[in-house]
């Protein structure tokens, strides 16, 4: 089987033996573990698996460092903690700003309103003869 340069060091190892390479065995290692931390905490299987592959993505990165950290079941758990931080910290903020457009314009005192009720009424008196009006 032929691999992509970008698929090198992911999965099976280049000497074609068929073995993993230590990513890969991590990543089949890690997965139930990593997703099962953010399904309860999230609530979510669609973000769950979002998160999770944002936390191995996340290692990948970091196993092209020049000095990699040492890449652990539990080094992955804290990254897809720090990821799910992150979100939240993301929807809080925009639920934030949201709530600030929607309560910003309820806040404002507009007398527009009342301007056309007056200009309207002396339009309509401005047309009343002093014989139409009620009796």
């Amino acid at each position: 089987m032929r691999t992509s340069d970008d698929d090198l060091g992911v999965g099976i190892d280049q000497e074609g033996t068929g073995g993993e390479t230590p990513l890969a065995a991590l990543y089949h290692r890690a997965l139930p573990q990593v997703y099962g931390y953010l399904l309860p905490r999230c609530g979510s299987a669609v973000l769950a698996e979002d998160l999770t592959a944002e936390t191995f993505m996340a290692a990948v990165a970091a196993a092209k460092r020049d000095c990699p950290p040492e890449l652990t079941v539990a080094w992955l758990v804290g990254v897809a903690r720090h990821k799910l931080v992150d979100h939240w910290r993301r929807t809080d903020l925009e639920r934030r700003r949201l709530g600030g457009i929607v309560t910003g314009a309820e806040a404002v005192d507009d007398p527009w309103e009342a301007q056309l009720d007056v200009a309207a009424a002396h339009a309509v008196l401005s047309r009343l003869s002093a014989t139409s009006a009620p009796r």
